[in-house]
């Protein structure tokens, strides 16, 4: 009916194809993982004599409300913290088993389907893993290889939970004891039957692939995982998917197999879990990364194995045949694991990332053009001629970093008490910053500037909105009230919004779209770039300050004056651009295309960055 809205809702994973067409636009909202105040209210609610430990364990785990209540009931009744996810459902069924064995259920009985020695060591409660359950008996590994038949039976690369028909199911146990097997399966908690539709299915998803996982770790199918990942074997092409795309689209991944989760789940279970990875690795190396990176998995393989795992990503990333999703995940399992690009070092304030630096080399570069540039971004369109005249300007050989600086640098300079130590804010103003006495006079006046433009042009700031173009939905919501308020309303409601207060982190910090280890640190500003030099200078025990205009100038066009970093022709494909669609900062170096012949790379497209000296 008129007036009524259909909302979907699907897991992340499901974003392989996008939803929208051109003539049908679909806006997509994400349901981000709750913030650390929820996750913690949480917890003082539902485990008050062990929050303390939970919270400071700060598990991944946390910020699912599924996961959350697992954890909480497990952690009150047993008093143990389990490993992982597979480690919570591991003791999930754990408890489940010692449920029904205590309370006598006959389908538990010795020498029924679990053995008589299962029966008692979960009465006693004594376990050799963190991942083991009762499997002498037929119970446990043949709903595991239920769940793995189930999972077997969706389409390539289908994600949803799997009902099946009864007899189906009973065929996939293939027992004797087939219908005791589900009656007990329901019994645990982890089956369920539909009796009007006679199926059976597991309660949730990922119960299914977390007894999945335990027979993919038993006997690894790599072919089940592979993920093609070459630009030219995927169909249809990069260009083909954002030439599809309406603006509001984020750029989807590439197409998932369905196994993703239950390798996961299966990497921490497998008794060799090196060999596990090796051969996940084969077929899909992101997924291995991400099977590595659970610290229940990293503390069970060595070093060399994770050193491999690191090159063969730093390699994926800045292969040009590689299609750019791929390289985007890459970086970002590169970021969780440790970029081998920068090398960790102790300095005389304590750890810091060393950045690769590239050398510009001195000589009288072509700074600016003769004629006014023409612009139209997102509505607002002019000219500028802040770049002109051409002319030459004679410049000292000087190094500049092969990369933006990145979360994982930035994060060295916040555990070294950046934000405390007066020495990295030598000047008035960025001692004044420091201390939380200066507004951000610079923000406001880019707020003015935005302003006057959704003034001018009523449809410029829902054309923004759509095209996803706002920092977050809270973002959106404050520019629509702006926009209303007449011009002294304005002018207080920045004021409020940018009142001098004491900073001690990044704007975005804490935001998911931001704050990955490899993407590039942003929400700094001016005072924090240049204490965040004066610092890795005095770790380095060499000069280290921002570029002036015309050196960035000079690294980003270099002696030809590219009209891009790149070339003089622009490429969609080449740099993070609106044109991309990624609709987020990308890990760096994920743009080979892009990269400077002298080497640099991300000098178009991704962030903005700061210099020395103004522009013009």
């Amino acid at each position: 009916m008129p007036g009524n809205r259909v909302v979907f809702s699907c897991r992340n994973l499901d974003y392989s194809q996008p939803l929208s067409t051109q003539s049908l636009r679909v806006p997509q909202v994400r349901i981000e993982p709750m913030s650390d105040d929820r996750v913690r209210e949480f917890l003082e609610v539902f485990s008050p004599l062990h929050w303390r430990e939970l919270w400071a364990r700060q598990l991944e785990v946390l910020r699912s409300p599924y996961f959350l209540k697992l954890l909480t009931e497990q952690v009150e009744a047993t008093g143990e913290m389990p490993e992982g996810r597979a480690g919570l459902f591991t003791g999930f069924v754990r408890q489940c088993f010692r449920r029904e064995v205590e309370q006598e259920n006959a389908l538990f009985a010795p020498e029924a389907l679990v053995s008589s020695r299962d029966v008692r060591r979960v009465t006693l409660w004594r376990w050799k893993t963190p991942y083991e359950l009762p499997e002498r008996g037929p119970l446990i590994p043949k709903l595991a290889s239920l769940a793995y038949g189930m999972q077997a039976s969706r389409g390539d690369g289908e994600l949803s939970q799997v009902r099946v028909d009864y007899d189906d199911a009973l065929d996939l146990l293939d027992d004797e004891r087939d219908e005791d097997i589900v009656r007990a399966g329901v019994a645990l908690s982890v089956l369920d039957e539909d009796p009007a539709a006679d199926e059976v299915m597991y309660v949730h998803q990922l119960v299914q692939e977390y007894f999945a996982g335990r027979e993919l770790a038993r006997a690894l199918d790599p072919e089940l995982v592979r993920s093609e990942w070459r630009a030219s074997e995927i169909k249809p092409s990069l260009d083909e998917v954002v030439d599809a795309l309406v603006p509001a689209d984020p750029l989807p991944g590439l197409p998932q197999t369905g196994w993703e989760e239950t390798a996961l789940l299966a990497a921490a279970t497998a008794a060799e879990p090196e060999t596990f990875l090796q051969a996940v690795a084969e077929t899909n190396l992101v997924l291995a990364a991400r099977c590595a990176i659970q610290p229940e998995v990293m503390a069970r393989v060595t070093a060399r194995l994770l050193d491999e795992l690191r090159a063969a990503l730093v390699e994926r990333t800045e292969n040009p045949e590689a299609d750019l999703r791929h390289r985007i995940a890459c970086g970002y399992a590169l970021g969780e694991l440790g970029d081998q690009r920068f090398e960790m070092r102790e300095g005389p304030q304590g750890e810091y990332l060393m950045p690769p630096l590239i050398s510009i080399p001195s000589g009288k570069y072509p700074i600016g053009d003769d004629e006014p540039i023409e612009y139209s971004w997102t509505g607002a369109s002019g000219t500028t001629a802040a770049h002109v005249p051409r002319h030459e300007v004679e410049i000292e050989a000087f190094q500049i970093g092969r990369f933006p600086v990145t979360n994982a640098e930035w994060l060295c300079f916040m555990k070294a008490g950046g934000y405390d130590d007066d020495r990295w804010w030598y000047t008035e103003a960025g001692q004044a910053w420091r201390c939380g006495e200066l507004a951000n006079e610079g923000a406001k006046a880019n707020n003015r500037s935005w302003r006057r433009r959704f003034v001018e042009d009523p449809n410029l700031f829902e054309q923004m909105v759509d095209e996803g173009r706002l920092a977050s939905d809270e973002a959106s919501e404050r520019w629509r009230g702006w926009t209303a308020l007449d011009e002294a309303a304005f002018e207080a409601a920045i004021d409020s919004w940018w009142q001098a207060t004491r900073e001690t982190e990044p704007h975005f910090w804490h935001n998911a779209r931001y704050n990955h280890p490899t993407q590039p640190v942003v929400g700094v500003c001016w005072y924090e770039a240049r204490a965040y030099c004066a610092w890795l200078g005095a770790q380095m025990g060499q000069s280290v300050r921002l570029p002036t205009e015309v050196e960035w100038e000079a690294a980003a066009r270099g002696t030809e004056a590219r009209a891009y970093p790149f070339g003089d022709e622009f490429d969609r494909l080449a740099a993070n651009t609106v044109e991309t669609h990624v609709k987020r900062t990308t890990p760096v170096g994920v743009f080979p295309s892009g990269r400077t012949s002298e080497g640099v790379d991300d000098l178009s497209g991704n962030i903005y960055e700061w210099t020395s000296s103004l522009f013009g």
